[in-house]
């Protein structure tokens, strides 16, 4: 397995970046990190913004450090969710998911992360259900085209909390192109991580790292790695026994550490990401 560094890690949830998305494999390498999983959002860094030279040259810098780019991640889904019942949100939300699926396919990286819905009020459940399928199986085509995979969170979204019924979905969309980003962190207040490997093993495309402490319960909850409650041992070794050896992201932002208002840039960013990194390297190797 390799270790990843998220650019959330580095430039907190406003990716507030000084030095860019060069800046994050630079620390990436810098501080002993496999890869990087860049990130972009409908701002400074929409992937409209990021022109072919821009992703050329991220690749360079990438090469000469030794820093694979394995997949991008983006938050643009909670804002424009690909189940809205409103057709203009929706097709906002389609529009950011085949500009991702490009950029990540100029970026040589296996995955895009995709939040597949965002549960709302007066939406019905299989209305949710129907319309995140339909934007999905959409999705699956141009990923397919691009070489690229699409891998869906679990997320805190109030959809496909059981780990049956976000295997169903999966296979209901029938695409190779199509599987789960599992996030360990995310799923500890909903089951054991053992319970979503054992139905879901061979879908995980990519993984997240970041810990939780059930102590704390709630989003305030989220911790850096070691500082929680996830068994990373125990974790790890499941990974292993359902075939999984590819990249595991650490995705720990400084708002983990310390209140927002209170954060200093690029500082308390790396030392978010080098904490994680040396208390993950104790299970990983």
């Amino acid at each position: 397995m390799w270790i990843g560094l998220n650019a959330w890690t580095v430039g907190g949830w406003r990716l507030n970046l000084p030095r860019g998305l060069s800046g994050v494999i630079e620390a990436a390498s810098a501080l002993g990190y496999d890869g990087v999983e860049l990130v972009y959002d409908d701002s400074n860094y929409a992937p409209d913004k990021i022109s072919k030279k821009d992703r050329k040259q991220l690749l360079e810098i990438a090469s000469s450090h030794n820093i694979s780019i394995p997949s991008i991640a983006t938050g643009v889904f909670w804002r424009y969710s690909l189940a809205s019942h409103d057709e203009t949100e929706r097709n906002m939300a389609l529009n950011l998911l085949k500009m991702g699926v490009e950029l990540a396919a100029d970026l040589e990286s296996e995955t895009l992360l995709v939040v597949p819905a965002v549960a709302k009020p007066g939406t019905g459940y299989r209305e949710t259900y129907n319309y995140a399928l339909s934007s999905i199986v959409k999705a699956a085509r141009w990923a397919e085209d691009h070489g690229v995979k699409i891998g869906l969170e679990n997320v805190w979204n109030r959809f496909l909390y059981d780990p049956t019924i976000f295997r169903r979905f999966i296979e209901d969309v029938g695409s190779e192109a199509v599987g789960l980003y599992f996030d360990v962190g995310n799923v500890l207040e909903l089951a054991p991580f053992e319970h979503w490997l054992e139905v879901l093993g061979d879908k995980v495309v990519m993984v997240h790292a970041k810990d939780y402490d059930m102590n704390s319960r709630g989003p305030g909850g989220f911790r850096l790695i070691g500082q929680g409650s996830v068994d990373w041992s125990g974790f790890v070794k499941a990974l292993r026994s359902v075939g999984y050896d590819g990249f595991i992201n650490i995705e720990t932002p400084p708002e983990f550490m310390k209140p927002a208002s209170s954060l200093v840039f690029p500082q308390d960013g790396l030392e978010a990401a080098r904490i994680s990194l040396q208390k993950l390297r104790e299970f990983v190797g």
